[in-house]
Formats: structure tokens, sequence, C-alpha cells
């Protein structure tokens, strides 16, 4: 049976989580005016969760659209219009943004991102790949925020995933979040696991999958029918 807090219960609960977060903005671990802003939407609104809910979303939309436009000019020589870009509805879990620009093909990408790492590719032409979204027009789409591929999704098959209707991650879109992650970690993702880009499919109907082995990112693929462990998609909100 759970006992209803007191009201000094309760004081002393906010008190003690005021303090905390003064001490995690005075380390550093917390910028000042992120929280000044979180304070200043419960002190102005009479329901202040629903807005605090949608202020903290639309910030988030700000700020990465803000890192794709620069990632964009300094790696591909490309303005983005963000006014133009159409942002999926947000599910929560899926946080992370990702921005294909108009025109990029996977060959392109490929060559921009082994301009800062060591990479490997099982094809001569990545272009050759056919994927379930295209880049005619500048588009984003969401994944969820992890290093690892989505370990919800292990052990089934691009074929799986396709009966089951999973909206699946593209090469070109997967390509582009290494390079991201990378700018903003100095680390690679899948270092543990392997991302299947079960949205996209190569000329003989083969599945792209990357992954950071030892000391490069590898672009090999795999029979539509496997499934693995650590052969995992990332699912996609569009």
């Amino acid at each position: 049976m759970t006992t209803a807090k007191t009201g000094s219960e309760k004081k002393a609960r906010l008190l003690d989580l005021v303090t905390s977060v003064l001490e995690l903005v005075q380390g550093g671990k917390r910028d000042a005016e992120e929280v000044a802003d979180v304070l200043q939407v419960i002190k102005n609104e009479k329901d202040f969760a629903t807005t605090l809910g949608r202020k903290t979303m639309s910030e988030l939309v700000k700020k990465q659209l803000a890192a794709w436009t620069r990632f964009y000019r300094e790696e591909f020589e490309i303005r983005l219009d963000t006014n133009q870009i159409k942002i999926p509805a947000h599910q929560n879990g899926w946080n992370q943004l990702i921005v294909v620009a108009q025109g990029l093909t996977p060959e392109k990408i490929y060559a921009a991102m082994k301009r800062r790492m060591p990479a490997w590719k099982y094809s001569d032409n990545l272009d050759s790949i056919e994927s379930v979204r295209k880049a005619d027009k500048t588009y984003s789409i969401w994944v969820r925020d992890r290093q690892e591929a989505d370990e919800e999704l292990k052990n089934k098959s691009a074929n799986n995933l396709k009966s089951d209707g999973t909206n699946c991650i593209t090469l070109e879109e997967r390509l582009l979040l290494e390079m991201m992650f990378f700018r903003g970690t100095g680390k690679h993702q899948d270092i543990q696991n392997i991302t299947l880009c079960a949205g996209s499919r190569d000329g003989d109907g083969g599945v792209p999958y990357v992954l950071w082995t030892v000391d490069e990112v590898r672009v090999d693929w795999s029979h539509p029918g496997y499934a693995d462990g650590n052969l995992r998609v990332r699912s996609v909100v569009s």
C-alpha cells in the first residue's frame, strides 16, 4: 500500500531536486539557459506539462536542424532550406532526426564518409541499390537515439520485417547517421552489432548492412531471408 506524501515531504523532495539541478548546472552537466526555459514555462503556464512537451519537442527539432545545416554545409557544400523540410510527427523514443538532402545517393554519401574515416564497401557502385525513400527532394525521418541498432528487432530477417510492416532504415540514412554520430562523439555506430538496412535492396535482392569493425566502417550485404541476433534493423518514423 502506497502512503500519500505530506505537504512537507513534497516540499522537501522539490528542494532536493532543485538543489541537484543547480549542482548539475554548476558542474556543466546541464545548460543553464535550457533549465531556465523549463522553469519559465512552469512559472507562466497553468497546463505546463503539455506546454513543456511542445516546447521541448520544438527545441529538439530546432537544435537538430541547426546541426544538420552545419553538417551539410561542411561535408557536402549543400545549403539546406530548413523551412522546406517536412518533419514527421514525433513518437516517444524516436529522438534522433536524420535529414537526407535532395540529390544524395549512396555513392555520394559513402565518398564523403570515407574522407572522414576508413571504410570498405562490397560493391563498386552503391548507386545500384534501390531504397524505399528516395532523395528526389529533401526529407527527414526519426530513429531511436542509440549507438547500437534496435535490440527489439534482432533475429528478424528483411523478409520478416517486410511481412511485419516494419518501417526500416535505408543505406543512405544509415551512412548519414554514421557521419553525424562521429561528428558529435568521435565514436562509431554499431561497434557490437550490425544495422541491417532493410529499407534498401541491391540489384540481386541482397540487403545492405553497416557496422564498425576493428578499424573501418564496412558496407556489406545479407540474404533477405537471413536472421541473426547481432543483425538488427533500426526502425524509422517517417
